[in-house]
């Protein structure tokens, strides 16, 4: 056991929540528009590569260093190689923050707050996310921990309720459109999956032992929380009226209905949604200022402001829904899939390679 404030299943359940929300709301409608029927073979293709992933990802966890990564590094291989390395990472992470603020913003005030103005909700969620941000680890960890079973039982009362809507042929027939679908799918789906690889950044946090097989079981959970919703999407929806959903895990609330008299449960969804966009906005806005180590309440205060400043100008640009829709799709997700699958390369090849560096620089 290693100093640490956290253990590996707080982590994991945080990682469920946050990678959760983006592959489950956030990635599905974008995979759906790339495969429609075929979507679901995305998400095991991306699958199989994620166990390959993981390995990987192990073999540098297993190191075990209980100093910060980017200390390590700068120790390692020098103050230049460390602040490129976390510059990259805090644009990532920020990329992600923002994405999950527009995205929630953008769903709320189309669905329940449509005479609210977006720079209002928007400012609300950033304050008490900034909160939990300022309060630490500790304090995200313990809000995944009160949040995420109740976000489970929903998931599970959604997906029963929803059975006699449901007709599985509506998957056949396979491949109608071939494999390069399917392969555009893969890449929105490892965009998600990537996240895992945050695990990195984090360790030096955790004080429980990460196993081999904790690090498989987490990324099949990540793995069944988007290719559930996804299917469910398809069978209910049918492939052409799904790939044509903005927000299809949402619309699948709107079908349930308690017997006949009661319906519109889908103000359920709000307590899953906000609490994904919750624990995400939090942990990556705590990531950025632990990697830059800035530990000054005042500094770290106010750095988290400034951050929360820039969000806010970004999504107050004049930037229409279908072109923020086509810019992940085009743009931000292959960039993030791409790089950041590169980026980690890197980051586990010199974990791999730091004790050889320095015998050769001594």
């Amino acid at each position: 056991m290693k100093n640490g404030s956290i253990t590996f299943l707080q982590t994991s359940m945080m990682f469920m929540l946050s990678v959760g929300l983006l592959n489950h709301v956030i990635i599905i409608p974008l995979v759906l528009d790339k495969a429609q029927r075929d979507s679901w073979i995305s998400v095991l293709l991306a699958g199989a590569f994620c166990m390959i992933w993981v390995v990987l990802l192990y073999s540098a966890i297993s190191k075990n260093r209980e100093i910060r990564f980017f200390q390590w590094l700068k120790l390692t291989y020098g103050a230049t190689v460390s602040y490129l390395m976390a510059g990259i990472a805090c644009l990532y992470l920020l990329t992600l923050s923002t994405i999950t603020l527009k995205d929630t913003v953008t769903w709320i005030h189309l669905s329940f707050a449509t005479s609210t103005p977006k720079i209002v909700l928007a400012s609300a969620l950033l304050i008490v996310c900034v909160y939990n941000a300022y309060k630490g680890i500790e304090s995200i960890a313990n809000t995944a921990v009160i949040f995420l079973p109740l976000v489970v039982i929903l998931g599970f009362y959604v997906s029963t309720a929803n059975h006699p809507n449901k007709d599985y042929s509506l998957l056949k027939p396979y491949l109608e459109h071939g494999m390069m679908p399917v392969w555009h799918g893969v890449i929105y789906v490892g965009a998600g999956l990537i996240e895992l690889s945050l695990l990195l950044f984090m360790q030096h946090h955790i004080r429980t032992r990460i196993s081999f097989m904790s690090l498989v079981y987490l990324a099949l959970i990540l793995l069944g929380l988007t290719i559930g919703p996804l299917i469910g999407s398809i069978i209910e929806f049918g492939p052409k009226q799904a790939s044509h959903l903005r927000f299809p895990a949402y619309e699948e609330w709107r079908l349930v209905t308690i017997g006949h008299f009661i319906e519109h449960m889908d103000f359920l969804s709000i307590y899953q949604w906000f609490s994904g966009a919750f624990l995400r906005i939090s942990l990556t806005l705590f990531l950025i200022t632990d990697i830059l180590n800035i530990e000054k309440k005042g500094k770290k205060l106010l750095f988290l402001f400034l951050i929360c400043t820039i969000q806010l100008i970004a999504i107050s640009l004049p930037f229409s829904d279908p072109k923020f829709i086509n810019l992940l799709t085009e743009i931000l997700l292959p960039l993030i899939f791409w790089v950041m699958s590169c980026y980690f390369l890197i980051v586990i090849g010199l974990i791999h390679f730091g004790d050889r560096w320095r015998r050769i620089k001594s």
